[in-house]
């Protein structure tokens, strides 16, 4: 098992290569550090809430609404139950699913 710090490494070159449009080559990293935080940390640690919140919003990206939208409700319930419901994470979490749920009800 790869170490967690690991993950936070590919998350950051993950979010380099989104900031400049390499979506494409940013969601494998974002994925493999998906796998490490949850063998490192089980599948309801903020950790995991917070990759998982950036696959989807990869995907949402990348214009494949359908696949983003189950992992932003799992990353919003962890991160209800974790940090609880105001918390400015999860705020942020519940209007992006806000977001990604309008943009699939106008087809876009």
């Amino acid at each position: 098992m790869l170490h967690p710090e690991v993950a936070t490494c590919l998350n950051n070159l993950a979010l380099v290569l989104y900031a400049t449009n390499r979506l494409g080559e940013a969601e494998p990293l974002v994925r493999r550090a998906l796998a490490i935080d949850e063998a490192s940390y089980g599948p309801g640690h903020p950790a995991v809430a917070m990759d998982l919140a950036n696959l989807s919003t990869l995907l949402h990206a990348r214009n494949r609404l359908g696949e983003a939208e189950p992992p932003y409700r799992r990353a919003l319930a962890i991160f209800e139950k974790s940090l609880g419901t105001d918390h400015p994470i999860t705020v942020g979490v519940r209007e992006k699913l806000a977001a990604l749920e309008a943009a699939r009800n106008r087809g876009t």
